[in-house]
């Protein structure tokens, strides 16, 4: 990376005013399950959580009054724009590597476990979900929503063969979805088995096609350029 390039996690307030598609399709998983949100007791983990703006704006107001509500999110940058930004006294922000290791202070600790539009970014999926799956107090509940296949990651790996933006994408497997990187054939009978390995009872698993239409190039570009890792 060039040091003039910056990727989503070194642009918050620029993703924060962009993230148009994240931003309507987590209010949409939200209040479709705002009735099992509303129920929650005790203390809650959104991972992924980014500038904190659809953690404040859409799963707070839904959660109980009396929940503490954790967002979590792999960058530093995005962290302190978050805790700047959209923080209060029940809704704080930690930096957490949901792929990595977890710190025993935070094992067990969740009796609800949120992440919108982050998971596709990791490579080890099973990996992120039994770390969920150690966050998680017993009979905790998790909901997550992610990119299956998205036809940005598809470009990229168009790129990534042409000579000339090669050399920029050389890792670009990294950044492509679990699934669409796997090519399965069934992703949601995939999902559905790797949970259950790791200990999960499923109580709903969908798979969804969802589009989402940019008024103009210009602002497709500006949209992109955040969430852009090369």
């Amino acid at each position: 990376m060039n040091n003039d390039q910056r990727c989503a996690m070194e642009m918050p307030e620029e993703y924060a005013k962009t993230n148009l598609l994240s931003r309507r399709d987590g209010q949409d998983i939200i209040e479709e399950f705002s009735s099992e949100l509303s129920k929650v007791q005790g203390k809650c983990l959104d991972i992924g959580s980014g500038p904190g703006n659809i953690t404040k704006d859409f799963l707070f107001p839904v959660l109980p009054h009396d929940i503490e509500l954790v967002g979590a999110d792999i960058s530093q940058v995005m962290v302190n724009y978050a805790r700047k930004n959209n923080s209060n006294e029940r809704l704080s922000y930690i930096i957490l590597d949901i792929e990595g290791k977890m710190p025993s202070e935070q094992i067990g600790q969740y009796d609800c476990v949120t992440s919108f539009y982050c998971l596709h970014w990791i490579y080890d999926l099973s990996r992120a979900f039994e770390n969920i799956f150690k966050l998680l107090r017993p009979n905790g509940k998790a909901l997550v929503t992610f990119f299956g296949f998205h036809g940005m990651f598809e470009a990229f790996i168009r790129l990534s063969q042409n000579p000339r933006y090669e050399f920029y994408l050389q890792d670009v497997h990294r950044y492509v979805p679990y699934f669409q990187r796997e090519k399965s054939k069934n992703m949601r009978a995939s999902l559905r088995k790797m949970l259950e390995d790791i200990g999960f009872e499923i109580l709903h698993c969908s798979k969804r096609e969802k589009s989402f239409q940019y008024n103009s190039q210009q602002n497709l570009k500006i949209q992109i350029l955040p969430v852009n890792p090369f």
